[in-house]
């Protein structure tokens, strides 16, 4: 029996991209509801995307009009597009709307999802949920992160009471170890942990709050949420430049809730009379890093720049050249970019908030730092720069972590085992009440 899995989660991540990708070959039945009118990403694998209306095109919209008008309306209308990878869309409504007009849609009205501030689109949010639920009958519901999805479906369980399906929420980022601290949202995440029915996460820190928080559910094993890496591609890529004789710096460029590129760029300025030699990408930039790139590169000279936005195998390119990254900010879980770095063979320099204490060890395979002490990381990079030997070492350290935890065939395994141990428990259960 085919196993039908329902996503709720951010079709437009590449997180959520990475994560199904290791699972689309099962022959599960996988499908997907969005958390708003955004495209769904262009490399998402093979997929039914429920679309809260049969979203077309003007031209076909027309066509259709003319030849059979009353498909427009009924509820068994088909999909009306297959994009490439196989991600089939389909309506939970038959009410068509013209593609240009769904950017409004998102916006008409929105609704809570709690008592903290969050909310969806109507369109998108618990109430629509709950109907696709309903008619779909999902074996597993996974919610991949908590505040957009986590608390839709926690709403949307409300909503249906007895029957809901199993449920499998994925904490990402900064979803407890950041909202925690917020008494709202603290109750409402209590609340999702104590109706979840099995728990994932990447760090065991997120474990422990977690159940200071009233998890109750089953935890699964921890691992990356972005999946694994190709390391027959990437051990070939890393050696091409020897971690000491690189010349490039990766600096991770949000400045918002929680990201502090700002700080990092502070740091920077209080390296500048040794980076001279040294090119400084800033990624992600968030609008007031862009105009401080600017500043630091028209007052102080140095070679300081913004890279576009950038794809994943460039950003591995560009990570496998770069001596030194640089990730500041108040809250993370493990930092995707941070990983990929180390495996590339750059020396990581992250924020003690992002969990890198499961991953190095500071002072040896990088330096864990305070996030708001810019003197304390300029210090750090000050020896990240000058000390061949301390990167060439730690490149050497990362890397044996890297082939233990970071193989894309050994994440994918433990990925499927999630699945396959929560229908093997279904299974038991049904063998149960049967007899």
């Amino acid at each position: 029996m085919s196993r039908k899995i329902l996503f709720v989660a951010m079709q437009m991540s590449q997180h959520t991209v990475r994560w199904i990708r290791q699972i689309a070959d099962q022959g599960w039945d996988l499908h997907l509801f969005p958390v708003n009118y955004l495209p769904v990403h262009h490399e998402m694998p093979g997929i039914t995307v429920h679309q809260p209306w049969q979203t077309i095109r003007p031209r076909l919209f027309l066509k259709t009009l003319r030849s059979d008008p009353w498909r427009l309306l009924r509820s068994s209308t088909p999909p009306i597009s297959l994009r490439p990878h196989g991600v089939l869309e389909r309506a939970i409504y038959p009410l068509p709307i013209l593609s240009p007009f769904a950017p409004y849609l998102n916006g008409i009205k929105r609704v809570r999802l709690g008592e903290s501030e969050a909310v969806a689109p109507l369109a998108y949010g618990p109430h629509v949920l709950a109907r696709l639920i309903r008619t779909l009958k999902p074996d597993l519901i996974h919610s991949l992160e908590f505040q957009h999805c986590g608390y839709n479906v926690l709403r949307a369980k409300e909503l249906i009471g007895d029957g809901f399906p199993p449920w499998l929420a994925t904490n990402w980022g900064s979803d407890i170890y950041y909202y925690r601290q917020f008494e709202n949202h603290r109750r409402q995440i209590s609340r999702l942990l104590g109706n979840v029915d099995y728990y994932s996460c990447e760090c065991v820190r997120d474990i422990e709050l977690a159940q200071e928080l009233g998890l109750s559910g089953r935890v699964m094993p921890v691992m990356p949420n972005s999946g694994g890496l190709d390391l027959g591609v990437v051990g070939p890529m890393r050696q091409m430049h020897q971690p000491s004789r690189r010349r490039l710096i990766m600096v991770k460029g949000y400045q918002h809730f929680v990201g502090l590129a700002l700080t990092a760029l502070e740091a920077v300025e209080r390296c500048a009379p040794i980076l001279h030699d040294f090119n400084i990408l800033v990624f992600s930039a968030s609008p007031p890093v862009v105009k401080r790139v600017e500043e630091l590169r028209v007052s102080l000279g140095l070679n300081i720049s913004v890279l576009p936005h950038s794809g994943h195998d460039t950003m591995l390119r560009m990570f496998s050249r770069a001596r030194i990254y640089l990730g500041i900010s108040l809250s993370d879980a493990i930092s995707t970019s941070m990983l990929e770095a180390l495996a590339m063979g750059a020396f990581p320099i992250q924020t003690s908030t992002a969990c890198c204490d499961e991953w190095i060890e500071d002072g040896e395979s990088g330096f864990i730092v305070p996030p708001e002490a810019p003197e304390i990381i300029a210090d750090r990079l000050r020896r990240a720069i000058t000390d061949d030997a301390l990167v060439d070492h730690a490149a050497e350290i990362n890397w044996r972590t890297v082939r233990e935890r970071l193989d894309q065939n050994i994440l994918k395994g433990k990925a499927i085992a999630f699945y396959e141990e929560i229908f093997a428990g279904l299974n038991g259960s049904a063998s149960a009440t049967s007899t």
